[in-house]
């Protein structure tokens, strides 16, 4: 099933596009990665999914439903903002309870979520005492509340530390795998979504270039660089310029940088390492480096190329 679905969905503000002709699907049970520059219309795209912001044209569907100004669509969906804004001074616990109350569930969900995302001793914690990275996640307890099936963020990892970032990481697959949770991420920090989304959209400039599943993108636009320390650089790059695969091998004082066919990963590590041991060249370390960052910047330079 496909969770959300836009055609040639546009918003204006005056004489700006801020989307433009935008087509995209999310299919359930995915964990996908809306990315782009600031400017790229992530933000206004998430507004009109939630029926925040009405199309100019065009149109989206959530669930089979128009989300704009729809009560039946609300409960099946939660939002993670960048930067959430809670009463400073209620308790976790309190506040929950307050939120249950609203849409019209038990207050014993409150504690149920706190239990899941790892809150349970911050209950009785005013929220202004939470650190940023629980911050986030009692966001997303929030979000949980009415037990929706999709979850929409949005730059939620803005400002963490590397160690709040991975335990936030932790929680969504997990919520992903064991509670079937949709999740819609959108972020400008490209490395850190490859570390748990399986598709991804690719806007820019208010259009979707890219949408589908990250290894299929990868097969289809990027190009493996890896990367190798040696101490003796040119010696093993002129054995690795004689690979077929092997699209380019430049080199510097530290190490060499090749360029591989798509695909060869795998085949280029075992050669590597029969061509080091056979002329005597030590490898002191290999790094895959094909990267959200490559696939986002060819994607986004074949566009360019294809307009000029």
């Amino acid at each position: 099933m496909q969770v959300v679905v836009a055609n040639n969905l546009c918003k204006s503000y005056g004489g700006l596009k801020a989307v433009n002709n935008l087509n995209l699907a999310i299919n359930e049970g995915t964990i996908t990665g809306l990315i782009g520059s600031n400017g790229a219309g992530k933000t206004t795209t998430i507004k009109m999914i939630l029926g925040i912001l009405k199309p100019t044209s065009g149109k989206v569907e959530v669930f089979d439903q128009n989300p704009w100004d729809n009560l039946n669509i609300r409960p099946l969906i939660g939002i993670v903002h960048e930067k959430a804004f809670f009463p400073a001074h209620q308790k976790t616990q309190d506040y929950l309870e307050r939120t249950c109350r609203i849409f019209g569930v038990s207050e014993m969900r409150a504690l149920e979520v706190l239990k899941l995302i790892g809150l349970e001793d911050a209950r009785s914690r005013p929220i202004k005492a939470l650190s940023a990275g629980m911050l986030q996640k009692f966001a997303i307890a929030h979000a949980l509340i009415h037990k929706p099936r999709f979850i929409i963020g949005d730059e939620m990892t803005a400002n963490l530390d590397p160690q709040a970032r991975s335990s936030l990481f932790k929680l969504i697959l997990s919520l992903n795998k064991e509670d079937k949770i949709t999740f819609l991420i959108s972020s400008h920090i490209l490395p850190e979504l490859s570390q748990i989304c399986d598709s991804v959209v690719v806007m820019n400039r208010g259009e979707a270039l890219a949408n589908g599943k990250l290894e299929e993108l990868y097969q289809k636009f990027a190009t493996s660089v890896v990367r190798i320390s040696t101490d003796e650089p040119e010696k093993l790059a002129e054995e690795l310029r004689s690979l077929d695969y092997v699209e380019k091998a430049d080199t510097d004082i530290r190490g060499i940088s090749v360029q591989i066919q798509p695909g060869k990963e795998q085949t280029f590590y075992e050669d590597a390492a029969k061509l080091a041991i056979k002329i005597k060249v030590r490898i002191s370390g290999i790094d895959n480096r094909n990267s959200m960052d490559e696939l986002y910047n060819k994607i986004v330079g074949n566009s360019q190329m294809g307009k000029t």
